[in-house]
């Protein structure tokens, strides 16, 4: 076996692993809710909100403590059971249904400013209203016996889900290697919360979907809303909306199209429809690491497939799905881009930032570090591709994306510095200084170290990465500097760039938003 083979077959070993779990879960929830519907004489829709609830938790709980799952066991019956009630509300008055559903949603992105758990909560708590776009026909059965019954199909999804992901992941023997992650309190200043802008700008783009999608599509309005919905939450800046909602409307129409295609191939309520959904589901589960186009044009298909198996033809549909779907997107990336913006390129800086902030602890030989250091380069990850697209297309060189490729290149070295590498920790500094646009401190220099070594790699990265955030040199430098040995703070130095954010509230956007895993 050949080491490309080698190093493709452990590339692709991660995401098979989460698809595979994800679909356990998803399999064992199906299974239960359809002893349950059997024995209890509920309707089909009950074992459609556990697979759809299963889905969406397991990613959300992908990776959380035990701790943080212990709070969807709290939370999810109880939003389930008000489910039901914004079920009927949303079929009996429109108007106020779809304004309680936006507030609901709204309020679930407003909480994450008062930190992890609830932020954990905030996205737990929105995903049985989702799951009510989910369902064909709009809600869930007879309200006086899905009323009773909500809140043990929500706990039978977080069992499936947290026994599975518990099994797999091992959260008890991570917790005793990796360190927690040191929250940093956002620094005092003018501006809205992110949060807040956030939620503001979810919950006015659902309104506006509900109303659009009411008038032009007022059998299938769900469509509009949920794209606008998946477009907007989460949305990390104008430039992530816009990549959501083209890689949406790509997956979706790729979905819609295959689904179109493998519709004439089964009748109504037949069972092999539901095999069919299941391994559409495992497919995109498995190659959304690789793109969130797979999972949309995924999630797209299964659902037509669904209405399929309720005996809707999807040809007739086809056309009417797609155009709601970029209707959808078109009001979820206008509601970034008008609602209280924020840039990308602000939410990596922040996140630039905390990468340097873990990297000058790795060296001061800081025992959980490293650790910390690999966990905020992962984050980065959420706001490379609108990045990478836009370097794509500008052609620009260097480019803001160029960050995140550095960042990542630098892992495997730094787990491998030595003692040289402490050296390094001014000229880390110098680079925090660029990034928080400080001109103060002792200017960036390199090393002269032996290119054989980590340290050499690190420098280099540093390097590059000072060339893009380096402000030219117009000023002379301060009369009076610290020593060379001397960087800035992690709280120092996060403040002074979620300050400088937030000071660009009326040109280009706020700070970074706080670090949320969205459901969709």
């Amino acid at each position: 076996m050949t080491v490309g083979t080698v190093r493709t077959f452990a590339a692709a070993k991660a995401p098979v692993a989460v698809a595979a779990a994800t679909m356990a879960a998803v399999l064992a929830a199906y299974g239960s809710t359809l002893l349950l519907e059997h024995a209890a004489h509920l309707h089909i829709d009950s074992v459609i909100q556990a697979v759809v609830l299963s889905v969406t938790l397991s990613r959300a709980h992908r990776g959380a403590p035990i701790p943080d799952r212990l709070i969807g066991f709290v939370v999810m019956p109880a939003v389930a059971v008000a489910s039901v009630g914004l079920g009927d509300l949303m079929r009996n008055d429109a108007f106020a249904g779809d304004a309680a559903f936006a507030a609901l949603v709204a309020s679930g992105i407003w909480i994450r400013r008062f930190g992890p758990r609830f932020t954990k909560a905030g996205t737990l708590m929105m995903l049985p209203a989702i799951a009510l776009l989910v369902i064909p026909h709009g809600g869930p059965g007879a309200s006086s016996t899905h009323l009773m019954w909500a809140p043990v199909i929500a706990l039978i999804a977080c069992f499936w889900v947290t026994a599975v992901q518990v099994a797999v992941e091992r959260p008890w023997r991570a917790a005793r290697t990796k360190a927690p992650a040191t929250a940093t309190a956002p620094a005092a200043g003018r501006g809205v919360r992110v949060s807040t802008r956030m939620a503001a700008q979810t919950g006015i783009g659902l309104c506006v979907a509900f109303a659009v999608g009411h008038w032009l599509f007022p059998d299938h309005w769900s469509w509009v809303v949920l794209t606008a919905f998946i477009v907007c939450n989460g949305a990390r800046g104008r430039g992530d909306a816009l990549h959501k909602g083209l890689l949406r409307a790509l997956g979706a129409a790729g979905g819609t199209v295959l689904a179109a295609l493998a519709s004439g191939l089964f009748a109504p309520r037949d069972p092999d429809t539901v095999v069919l959904i299941f391994v559409v589901l495992g497919l995109a589960a498995w190659l959304r690491q690789r793109s969130y186009a797979y999972w949309a044009g995924g999630v797209t298909a299964a659902l037509s497939l669904l209405y399929v198996y309720y005996g809707q033809s999807a040809g007739p549909l086809l056309q009417t799905r797609l155009e709601a779907i970029l209707v959808g997107g078109v009001i979820g990336v206008a509601a970034a881009w008008a609602i209280l913006p924020f840039r990308t390129r602000d939410v990596l800086r922040r996140r630039a930032a905390e990468c340097l902030a873990a990297l000058t602890d790795v060296l001061r030989d800081d025992p959980h570090a490293r650790a910390r250091f690999e966990s905020s380069v992962t984050e980065l990850d959420t706001v490379y591709g609108p990045l990478r697209l836009h370097r794509l297309v500008s052609r620009a060189r260097p480019h803001h994306a160029d960050v995140v490729d550095v960042l990542r290149e630098m892992v495997p070295h730094v787990r491998a510095a030595g003692p040289d590498a402490r050296a390094l920790r001014a000229n880390v500094g110098s680079v925090r200084r660029a990034i928080a646009r400080r001109h103060d401190g002792t200017p960036y220099k390199r090393l002269a170290l032996d290119d054989a070594t980590a340290a050499h790699a690190i420098d280099a990265g540093l390097a590059r990465i000072h060339a893009i955030y380096a402000p030219p040199p117009t000023d002379p430098p301060a009369a009076t500097e610290p020593s060379p040995t001397t960087e800035p703070s992690a709280a120092t130095e996060l403040s002074a760039a979620t300050e400088l954010s937030r000071t660009a509230v009326s040109k280009r956007g706020p700070e970074s938003p706080e670090k949320a895993r969205p459901a969709g």
